[in-house]
């Protein structure tokens, strides 16, 4: 109470200085960035600012952060725009990483689990997007992508070391702001060691690009840990995923894994259809395992799903039949699913199927039973199987980024 009455006084103050901070407090933040960033700017870690409704920066201009500097969202609907053409440099360290986080967290009114304070942080590029004039589901001023892979290198900058906070503010059913958002970025953007923590949404969203991230830590995300649509093209490794709590509006979202495309116009097998790569997953859940909608592809490398979801068909969920009908998704190594009713999922796996499904239920049949799945690997049943080297995901960038 004390430091909320503090927060009162202090802002009337600055008001009646003149120094009007909008929606930010002045005890938690020194400083708030305007909401049109035209021309180069850097941040020193001597200040904490503040990210008040949309800050979007364009023009090609670049936003750079110093190690250290913490900025935090003033109000629910408050997001940090990258628009196509310009760029971040945002690298901290272990010792002193990038936080963006809530004003709330900053007043001290948000658990570490808090989710839902504010919006999160957004990039947007030019590299390939499945579809046309694409434009970002909670902010559709933002337009992305590109209908050719002449972009597909670009970068939009760094985020190293980077811890992002609270976020997910739901602007309308079905048009949420997540952890993370990357539209249509390029592989050229270096995205190593980031920690996104209490979501209300999604922790990673990506909707096409070649964006590679490298060294992920997703703490309670009420959605799905990663998720990837419109022909994202891209590796993500080096990850350990943990979840609290669900969306409990969703039958079987809330999963560590949503992989999408569109309904029935691509081929899983061309380039341009959603295929990414995730390489060293440790998981440990309440939701889902691995949500396929409609003709999206994977490919898993050293992947280990511990989920308490209560239906263990969910473990592995398809949605349209145009996600069995292809074959692009690949198994390059064994891939552990942990289930408390370990019979229930043996069971799946030993049904005697070979009709081609006519639901996401027997779809996971016939994947199972019919190994539709390319590659020298397999899916691995029990709550001791192990479905990689955890003990190197756990010592090395993931592992890390959990103390910070």
């Amino acid at each position: 109470m004390i430091h909320l009455v503090s927060a009162f006084l202090s802002l009337a103050v600055a008001l009646h200085a003149g120094a009007d901070m909008g929606n930010c407090d002045s005890v938690a933040v020194n400083e708030r960035l305007p909401n049109e960033i035209t021309s180069d700017v850097t941040l020193s870690a001597s200040k904490v600012y503040g990210i008040d409704r949309r800050v979007r920066v364009s023009n090609n201009a670049t936003l750079t952060i110093e190690a250290g500097t913490t900025l935090a969202g003033c109000s629910l609907y408050s997001y940090l725009v990258i628009a196509p053409g310009a760029k971040i440099v945002a690298k901290g360290t272990l010792g002193q990483p990038i936080t963006f986080t809530s004003q709330t967290e900053l007043l001290g009114f948000s658990s570490f689990d808090g989710a839902g304070e504010w919006g999160g942080v957004v990039i947007a590029g030019s590299a390939y997007t499945h579809g046309s004039d694409n434009r970002y589901e909670a902010d559709e001023e933002i337009a992305f992508g590109s209908s050719d892979h002449t972009h597909d290198n670009d970068s939009s900058g760094f985020l190293e070391y980077v811890v992002i906070k609270h976020t997910g503010f739901k602007v309308k059913k079905d048009k949420e702001l997540n952890g993370l958002s990357l539209a249509g970025v390029g592989s050229g953007t270096v995205l190593q060691n980031i920690a996104i923590i209490g979501g209300k949404d999604d922790g990673l969203e990506i909707w096409g690009g070649t964006a590679n991230v490298n060294g992920l830590y997703v703490y309670n995300a009420m959605d799905d840990s990663i998720d990837a649509d419109l022909g994202y093209r891209g590796t993500i490794s080096d990850v350990w995923v943990e979840q609290k709590r669900v969306d409990s509006t969703n039958n079987h979202d809330s999963a560590i894994m949503e992989f999408g495309n569109d309904s029935d116009h691509i081929a899983t097998e061309e380039t341009n259809a959603t295929l990414p790569t995730i390489r060293n997953l440790t998981a440990f859940v309440k939701g889902g395992g691995i949500y396929n909608k409609y003709d999206a592809g994977f490919r898993l490398q050293n992947v280990a799903l511990y989920s308490e979801k209560k239906e263990a068909r969910e473990m592995i969920y398809f949605r349209g039949k145009d996600t069995y009908t292809t074959e692009a998704k690949y198994l390059d190594a064994e891939i552990c699913l942990h289930h408390p009713e370990v019979a229930q999922l043996e069971a799946l796996f030993s049904t005697q199927n070979s009709q081609k499904p006519t639901d996401a239920f027997t779809a996971f049949d016939y994947f199972i039973k019919e190994r539709k799945a390319m590659g020298k690997g397999r899916f691995v049943l029990g709550n001791g199987c192990i479905g990689g080297d955890e003990e190197r995901i756990w010592k090395g960038q993931a592992g890390t980024l959990k103390a910070l």
